[in-house]
C-alpha cells in the first residue's frame, strides 16, 4: 500500500467514525463531552501510524561507490559495485557491493559489510540487509558484533539501529570479561548491558562454569539471573537451582526452587540457599537435607549454615539425623546439629546440642549435647546423659558408647556412674561407682566394672518370683555378670562391706542409693524421630 493511499484510507475511517459520533450524541443527548473526547482519541488514534511513519521516513543516503548503474527492468534497483558507502543519521554502512532500493529506501550489502552506529554497535557480516524505514538490519554469515566491552559471533542477527538491540536465533557466542558465554538464541540492549538467553546456555568464568536453560545478565552489574533447571560447577562442588541470581563480580549468588550443593564431602539440599563463594559461606533456609554418602548418614532441619573452608555445616529448627547401619538406623534429635570434617585426619564427626535424643533398638539415650565421630563409631553423652539397653539405665556425668563393626562393644561412664536394673516393680538392682566400664554381647549389657568409691543393692532370689532378701555392699572395686537384666554374679575385688538383708527388715533408707532416679518416662521411643 503506497502511502497516499494509506493517508486516504485513514481518512475515510475517521469520516465514517465522526459520523458515528455525532448520530449517538444525537440519541444520547447530554452526554456529548464524552463523544468531543472520544472524536479527539480516535483523531489521535487515527493519526498516529501517520505521525510516526513521517518519523521514520529519513531517506538512506549513498554516500560513495566506485560503479552505479540503474536498470528499471531489474529489480527496479540500483546497482552499486566497489567501496560502497552509504548512511542513515549516526549510523554507516559500508561493503563491496550492493543493490539500493531507493523507493523502498533499503539496501542489499555483500561482501565485508560493516555497520558502524556512534554510541551503539559494530557489526560485521558477508550480507547484510537493511531497511531504512523499520532501521532494521539483518546480518547473515560470519557475524561478529561488539559495542567495545562486549564481543558477539553468530551465523545471523537482526539489530535495530533505533533503540540498538540485537537479536539472534540460530547460536551465539559472547565474550563480556572474564565471562564467554554461549545459547541457542538470544538478544542484546546495548544501552543498558542486558543478555536475555534461552536454550541450552553455558555461561564460563575461570573459576566456575554455569548452564541452564533461561539467562538473563547484565554486563554492567555482573549479575546473572537463571530460571528453570541451572548448574553452577566449580572444582570444589556443584551448586543446582530452578530460579536464582549470581552476583559474578562479587561472588555472591542465591538459590531457590529447591536447590543443592554437592561436594566431595556430603550434599546439602535446601528451598533456598544465599551463598558467597569467597567467604566459602551459604545460609540455606526451608526443608534442608545434609546428606553425607560415605557415611550413609541424613540430616534434615530448617535453616543451616555451610561453610566451604573450614568443611562445617550447622543444622537447626527441627533437625533430625539418620545413620544407616547395616540392619537398623541410629536416629538422633537436638535443637542443631553442627557436622564437621577433619581434612587433615579426614575424619568425620557430628555434635548435637539442647535436648538431644537417640534412638536404636538395642540402644536409647538422652542428653544436654552429644558427639559422634562418624569415622571411628564412638558416641559421647554430656551433662546429666541417660542411656537404656533392654531393662537397664546407665546414668554418670559423661557416656562414651564403643562401637564395633557398627555393633555395641563396650563403654564408660565418668564421674557419678550408676546402672540401675528394673528386677520387679519397685525393686531396682543397682551399681553405684566413680566410673564404671561396662561390655555388651550381642548388644546387651553383659558385665559391669566398677572403680572408686562402689556401693550395690541387688535382690536375691530363690525362683524368678520368690525374693529372700537383698544385698547391701560397699566395695572400692566390684565386677557384676548380668543374664537377662538380673544380677547373676558379683565379685568384690577389695575387701568389701555388706549386708544381707531379709525383705522384710530391709532398712528403706538402704533400698535406693543415692544419686537413684528411674527416668523411664524420659526413654525415646521411634515415633519421636519421625520426619
Amino acid at each position: 500500500m503506497s502511502n497516499v493511499v494509506y493517508i486516504y484510507f485513514l481518512a475515510i475511517c475517521y469520516a465514517l467514525f465522526f459520523k458515528f459520533c455525532r448520530s449517538v450524541n444525537f440519541l444520547l443527548k447530554g452526554i456529548s463531552p464524552i463523544f468531543a473526547a472520544m472524536r479527539h482519541l480516535a483523531f489521535l488514534f487515527f493519526c498516529f501510524p501517520v505521525f510516526l511513519f513521517a518519523q521514520n521516513k529519513e531517506p538512506i543516503t549513498i554516500n560513495n561507490a566506485d560503479y552505479l548503474d540503474f536498470n528499471k527492468n531489474y529489480a527496479n534497483a540500483e546497482r552499486l559495485v566497489g567501496h560502497v558507502s552509504m548512511s542513515q543519521g549516526d549510523m554507516t554502512l559500508t561493503c563491496d557491493s550492493a543493490w539500493f532500493w531507493k523507493d523502498e529506501n533499503k539496501m542489499e550489502a555483500f561482501g565485508h559489510a560493516y555497520l558502524n552506529q556512534v554510541g551503539g554497535m559494530r557489526v560485521w557480516s558477508d550480507y547484510m540487509l537493511y531497511d531504512g524505514n523499520t532501521k532494521m538490519a539483518s546480518a547473515q554469515r560470519n557475524v561478529k558484533m561488539t559495542d567495545g566491552k562486549m564481543s558477539l559471533t553468530t551465523n545471523a542477527i537482526q539489530y535495530n539501529v533505533t533503540n540498538k538491540i540485537a537479536y539472534y536465533t540460530t547460536g551465539g557466542n559472547i565474550k563480556d570479561g572474564e565471562n564467554t558465554m554461549v545459547s541457542r538464541s538470544g538478544s542484546y540492549h546495548s544501552q543498558s548491558r542486558e543478555y536475555f538467553f534461552k536454550g541450552n546456555i553455558k555461561l564460563v568464568n575461570p573459576e566456575y562454569t554455569m548452564e541452564g536453560d533461561t539467562l538473563n545478565y547484565n554486563g554492567n552489574t555482573k549479575v546473572a539471573y537463571f530460571f528453570g533447571p541451572t548448574y553452577i560447577s566449580s572444582t570444589d562442588n556443584l551448586l543446582f537451582c530452578n530460579y536464582g541470581w549470581y552476583d559474578t563480580k562479587n561472588n555472591v549468588c542465591q538459590f531457590s526452587k529447591r536447590a543443592y550443593i554437592t561436594s566431595k564431602e556430603n550434599r546439602i539440599d535446601s528451598d533456598s540457599f544465599l551463598y558467597n563463594r569467597n567467604t566459602g559461606i551459604g545460609h540455606a533456609f526451608g526443608n534442608i537435607k545434609l546428606t553425607d554418602t560415605l557415611q550413609k548418614m541424613v540430616i534434615k532441619g530448617n535453616k543451616g549454615i555451610h561453610h566451604r573452608f573450614k568443611k562445617t555445616t550447622l543444622i537447626s529448627g527441627n533437625t533430625i539425623a539418620v545413620k544407616k547401619m547395616d540392619k537398623d538406623s541410629l536416629f538422633l534429635k537436638a535443637d542443631y546439629f553442627f557436622d564437621t570434617f577433619d581434612t587433615i585426619n579426614k575424619k568425620r564427626s557430628l555434635a548435637a546440642y539442647g535436648a538431644v535424643k537417640i534412638f536404636k533398638p538395642d540402644i536409647q539415650g538422652v542428653a544436654d549435647s552429644l558427639s559422634y565421630s562418624l569415622t571411628d563409631s564412638v558416641i559421647r553423652l554430656y551433662n546429666d546423659p541417660i542411656l537404656w539397653n533392654e531393662a537397664n539405665q546407665t546414668t554418670g556425668d559423661t557416656i562414651y558408647i564403643y562401637q564395633k563393626r557398627k555393633v555395641l562393644d563396650h563403654m564408660d561412664v565418668l564421674q557419678n556412674a550408676m546402672v540401675i536394673l528394673e528386677e520387679a516393680p519397685e525393686k531396682y538392682n543397682q551399681i553405684r561407682g566413680k566410673t564404671l566400664h561396662g561390655l555388651f554381647a550381642n548388644s546387651k549389657l553383659y558385665k559391669v566394672n566398677v572403680n572408686g568409691n562402689g556401693q550395690s543393692v541387688y535382690y536375691v532370689a530363690e525362683d524368678s518370683a520368690k525374693y529372700t532378701g537383698a544385698n547391701y555392699v560397699e566395695c572400692a572395686k566390684m565386677i557384676f555378670t548380668i543374664d537377662s537384666n538380673k544380677v547373676k554374679k558379683v565379685t568384690f575385688l577389695v575387701t568389701p562391706k555388706g549386708t544381707f538383708y531379709p525383705l522384710d527388715k530391709f532398712p528403706k533408707e538402704k533400698e535406693k542409693l543415692r544419686g537413684f532416679r528411674w527416668l523411664a518416662d524420659k526413654r525415646p521411643v521411634r515415633m519421636d524421630f519421625v520426619f
